[in-house]
């Protein structure tokens, strides 16, 4: 997931976060309404846009896949980095185009403050649907820190998030306050 978040964005393309646990409904509105062309998923998850207007490429399948189309040698910060749909509080989901820059800026002032040193070890608990996703997965990357992606189950769970915290060493986790 976060390999081909990067191959994306390196690519000068902009993202749309799906979750798999939405309602099939809400994927094939927002596959739709984004006018995507590509779904990067896995085998296991590749029946889920049967139908759609897209081509699907699963990541596990053994098979180098090349996608072919122009990208710009530098996307301008104006460009798209992702789309992310509300929750769909009115009744349809909205799709939200965060550009480049705002990204980058977003990123390089919590690397500043609240700060996040080479040597910090993230745990992410948030689903890539949600925005604050790019802080817990891209921020730390682009500080020279590690990312630690916790389980469904263990982001859950306070027991088995504990114990991830201590065995992996975590110095930085963003979670919300049921969370904490």
């Amino acid at each position: 997931m976060v390999a081909a978040m990067l191959a994306v964005l390196r690519c000068g393309h902009a993202y749309v976060p799906l979750d798999p646990a939405f309602p099939a409904e809400r994927l094939s509105y927002m596959v739709e309404h984004s006018g995507l062309s590509h779904v990067l998923t896995t085998k296991a998850l590749a029946g889920q846009f049967a139908g759609q207007r897209t081509t699907c490429l699963a990541l596990d399948d053994g098979q180098r896949a090349s996608i072919v189309a122009p990208a710009p040698a530098a996307a301008p910060s104006t460009a798209p980095a992702y789309v992310i749909y509300t929750s769909g509080s009115t009744g349809k989901p909205k799709g939200v185009a965060v550009p480049r820059g705002a990204m980058v800026n977003f990123l390089l002032s919590m690397i500043d403050r609240p700060g996040i040193r080479a040597e910090d070890v993230l745990c992410a608990v948030t689903t890539l649907s949600f925005d604050i996703a790019v802080l817990e997965l891209l921020a730390p990357l682009c500080a020279g820190a590690t990312v630690v992606i916790a389980t469904e189950e263990e982001a859950r769970d306070p027991r088995l998030l504990s114990a991830l915290l201590g065995s992996q060493r975590i110095t930085l986790l963003q979670a919300t306050p049921v969370t904490w």
